[in-house]
């Protein structure tokens, strides 16, 4: 009764006449609350965790699919559809199963089973990694297998090494193909992390990002950003999150002395500031020449260009700051907050994140972390510094509100 999303969907999905008209037609419909009656038995038996859940079970009570959320009536009627595909496969899928707990192996047999599994949407996993194991060097690596290795989600150093050996041959017969493969390594490889940080294991991180290694150490930000993974990070910041997501204390801690040592050398602030500087002089000169000639087209097309530099050269510090706000909450967590020395060196990698990406959403974050362990005086000059930054440089393109709301934060300080 108390579930907003619940009623949003009650009144503004369920009426709507194509959503009754597939819904009738497919399922028996039935609207539980989950804090009453029947409903707390249900709820546990279905692991409902959250509301609105919707759950799709056969004439046995058993589960066919489930899903949380609240969705439009097209995207309700999508998911109903992926419920009746899933109840048509779900006795070939069983029939394919007991076969393969019988012991069936063969490459026809797995490549069907995968095919199954891969159209319910349950993932291949290690039906998967058998079937792509079965093939030669060369069926391994054709065009039909891109996608499939790309859905690799627990990590085999034998099949890895096989793909990672693979994409070194086809590099120089067909660029293009050696290219797709690549990026679909790198997506099972942040599949094959997400599972590794679930089942905290550790040799297979190690595994990972030897793979990773083997193919260059690839690392880019953007990729990162645009749905590529986690496995485009660094492998330290990947060390660090699998330490802190299974609480490796002791490792996360020694680590990340290291690594934030290392980042201030290799990304200096002082290196940044003059790299900063030598850009905007560089804009600073077209649009002042732009202004000269009176060409308001060239103007506006430069601070576009501006714009687009910012995002494109600023993703690297962006991320990097991201990280470091996050890894040092976590150290001020697991550490001894008494001990001043401690708490000396977190503000100091906070005010180092900050100094990589000085926007107001940044300095918001670090604000929030300084006032937490009773820095507010600290947390006001650095707001107060973001204020000074955007001022000094009226060309950004920062969201006037979010300057305002540092503004107020600050007054209220």
């Amino acid at each position: 009764t108390w579930c907003g999303p619940c009623k949003k969907m009650a009144a503004d999905t369920f009426p709507q006449q194509a959503v009754g008209d597939y819904f009738n037609k497919n399922f028996v419909n039935y609207k539980i609350d989950a804090e009453k009656g029947e409903g707390p038995g249900l709820a546990g038996k279905y692991e409902v965790s959250a509301y609105p859940t919707l759950v799709f079970v056969n004439a046995e009570g058993e589960l066919v699919y489930k899903f949380m959320g609240v969705r439009t009536a097209d995207k309700l009627i999508a998911e109903g559809e992926k419920a009746v595909r899933l109840y048509a496969l779900a006795p070939s899928i069983a029939a394919m199963e007991k076969e393969y707990e019988q012991g069936k192996r063969g490459k026809v047999f797995l490549g069907e089973y995968y095919a199954l599994l891969k159209e319910s949407g349950a993932g291949g996993g290690i039906v998967l990694n058998e079937y792509l194991k079965c093939l030669s060097d060369e069926e391994l690596l054709l065009e039909e297998n891109v996608s499939n290795i790309g859905n690799i989600s627990i990590f085999d150093p034998v099949l890895f090494d096989r793909l990672v050996k693979g994409i070194k041959k086809v590099e120089g017969e067909n660029k293009k193909l050696a290219n797709r493969l690549n990026a679909s390594v790198m997506k099972s490889l942040s599949a094959c992390f997400a599972t590794c940080v679930k089942e905290k294991d550790e040799k297979a991180l190690e595994g990972i990002l030897g793979v990773k290694a083997g193919l260059g150490n690839l690392e880019n930000g953007m990729s990162a950003m645009m749905g590529g993974g986690k496995s485009y990070l660094p492998a330290e910041q990947l060390r660090l999150d699998f330490y802190s997501n299974n609480r490796l204390d002791d490792k996360f801690k020694t680590l990340m002395n290291e690594y934030m040592i290392v980042q201030q050398q290799e990304n200096s602030i002082d290196s940044l500031r003059k790299m900063e500087e030598i850009t905007n002089r560089h804009f600073k000169m077209l649009i002042d020449s732009a202004k000269m000639k009176n060409d308001s087209a060239a103007i506006v097309s430069i601070k576009k260009t501006m714009g687009m530099a910012s995002l494109f050269g600023g993703v690297k510090y962006k991320l990097l700051s991201s990280f470091v706000i996050s890894a040092t909450r976590h150290y001020w967590k697991i550490t001894d907050q008494q001990n001043a020395g401690e708490k000396k060196q977190c503000i100091d990698w906070i005010n180092y994140a900050y100094q990589l990406d000085r926007t107001p959403a940044t300095a918001w974050g670090c604000a929030d972390f300084l006032e937490g362990i009773g820095e507010k005086q600290e947390a006001k000059r650095l707001l107060n510094d973001v204020l000074e930054v955007v001022k000094s440089n009226p060309a950004s393109d920062v969201d006037p509100k979010d300057i305002q709301s540092v503004k107020d934060r600050v007054e209220k300080m």
